[in-house]
């Protein structure tokens, strides 16, 4: 007889099974602010596409310690993400050595695998891949604290950074109408977001800031200004203080 558990399993795949990825999703902020620093760029194509696959699935009765599969149609993932198949079978490599380290109120440290499984069937079409129920509820969460993503749009873009400020710059236009389209950010955040340990204001708006806009102005429906806020302090050049 089957286990509750692995009814429960069996649901959630089917539920989950050959979904068509859906353009438009809200993704969490638990994502966007604690995974984008950490991953490649394939690794984040791969991912907002998995928000995409999942979206709509109910998780709601699976609790966060469990699994749940999802079956891919590789042709669909190759020609959304534009990505390659060596490129996908690596990126999910690398996931799977990937851990997410959550610790808990109490001091409960629980780590978990970014993904515990995947097959790849040659010559045929679908992909499977397992994922923890909360780390795919930390990818899609549309009941709170999540930001409107148009995920084709950031296929599009062909670096890593600018798929890391694309995700804050659709979270800044989603601010209420009478908020400020606007973030300030200093040295510190801007090394956080970016993944990056640049010493100077001036290397990061070499190496990031300018080609970012360049590659959103150019390939995106959504670009930016930026103006960098010095602070002259006694004798020589000010200091870079945020942007």
């Amino acid at each position: 007889m089957p286990t509750k558990e692995n009814i429960a399993k069996m649901n959630a795949d089917k539920r989950a099974k050959s979904k068509k990825p859906k353009v438009h999703q809200k993704i969490a902020n638990t994502f966007i602010d604690n995974a984008i620093s950490r991953s490649n760029f394939s690794s984040l194509k791969t991912l907002y596409y998995l928000s995409t696959v999942l979206s709509g699935t109910d998780m709601s009765d699976i609790q966060d310690d469990k699994i749940i599969g999802i079956k891919i149609d590789k042709r669909e993932m190759l020609k959304f993400t534009d990505l390659t198949v060596d490129t996908i079978i690596k990126t999910t490599k690398q996931m799977q050595e990937t851990a997410i380290t959550f610790v808990d109120a109490d001091g409960v440290i629980e780590g978990m695998s970014l993904l515990p499984r995947y097959k790849f069937v040659p010559n045929k079409n679908v992909i499977e891949l397992d994922l923890y129920v909360r780390i795919a509820k930390m990818i899609v969460d549309v009941e709170k604290n999540y930001t409107p993503i148009n995920i084709k749009d950031l296929m599009l873009v062909k670096n890593a950074h600018s798929l890391r400020l694309l995700a804050l710059l659709c979270r800044i236009l989603n601010y209420d109408k009478d908020v400020a389209k606007r973030k300030r950010m200093n040295l510190d955040e801007l090394n956080m977001l970016f993944g990056t340990n640049y010493k100077s204001w001036s290397m990061i708006e070499l190496k990031i800031i300018k080609p970012i806009k360049e590659d959103l102005d150019a390939n995106s429906k959504i670009s930016f200004a930026y103006e960098a806020n010095f602070d002259k302090m006694g004798k020589g050049r000010p200091g870079f203080t945020d942007v």
